[in-house]
C-alpha cells in the first residue's frame, strides 16, 4: 500500500528513534548555523569581556584605589579584598584560555568542541559559585562591605541557566553531532 505521506514517515524515522526518543543523524542539518550562531557570538563576547577585565587588572589591584577613594582599611584590603581580586584574576585567565581553545576548536570543527564547551560552562558555574561564597562569607558591616554579594549571585543564576540550556543542547543536537562529531 503506497500512502502519500510515506516519504514524510521515512523522514520522521530518520530524525527520531521511536524506542529511545533520541535524535539520529540527518545529513541536511549541519554547519555553523542554528543555535551555533549564538554560541559563536557568546564566545567572542566572552573573550572581549575577559580581555577587558584582564587589561584593567592593574587599576583594580591598586591598594590606593580601595583605601583612598573607598575608605577601606588597609588590613581589610590585605586580608579580604586582595585574595578575592586574585581569585578573579586567575579565574579570568582560566576562562580566557578556555574561550580561545573553544574558538579554535569551533572554527576547525573539531570533535572535542562540544565536550570543551560543556567543560567551559561547568567551570564558569563553579567559578561564579566560589566567587559568591568568597564575597558572602566576609563578616563586615554593610557600610564597609565594598564587595556586594548580590551581583555575584545574579552571575550564578545566569551561569546555571546557561548550563541548563546549552549543556543539553550540546549533548542532543543533531546539528552539533553532524558538524563536530561525525
Amino acid at each position: 500500500m503506497n500512502r502519500p505521506n510515506a516519504r514524510l514517515d521515512e523522514e520522521e524515522r530518520d530524525v527520531y528513534s521511536y524506542k529511545s526518543g533520541a535524535r539520529t543523524k540527518r545529513s541536511d542539518i549541519s554547519g555553523l548555523g542554528g543555535w551555533l550562531i549564538l554560541i559563536q557570538i557568546s564566545l567572542w563576547a566572552s573573550l572581549a569581556f575577559l580581555l577587558s577585565d584582564l587589561s584593567s587588572v592593574t587599576v583594580i589591584m591598586d591598594p590606593a584605589r580601595w583605601e583612598g577613594s573607598r575608605g577601606v582599611d588597609p588590613q581589610i584590603y590585605t586580608e579580604v579584598i586582595r585574595p578575592i581580586l586574585w581569585f578573579g584574576f586567575i579565574s579570568s585567565i582560566i576562562l580566557s584560555v578556555l574561550v580561545i581553545i573553544n574558538l579554535v576548536l569551533f572554527y576547525r570543527r573539531k570533535r572535542l568542541f562540544p565536550r570543551m564547551m560543556i567543560i567551559q560552562y561547568i567551570v564558569n558555574a563553579i567559578i561564579s559559585v566560589v566567587t559568591w561564597i568568597l564575597i558572602a562569607q566576609q563578616e563586615m558591616g554593610r557600610e564597609v562591605h565594598v564587595l556586594d554579594a548580590q551581583p555575584a549571585f545574579h552571575v550564578i543564576v545566569r551561569s546555571l541557566l546557561a548550563c541548563c540550556i546549552f549543556i543539553p543542547y550540546f549533548l542532543r543536537s543533531v546539528r552539533v553531532k553532524n558538524t563536530f562529531i561525525q
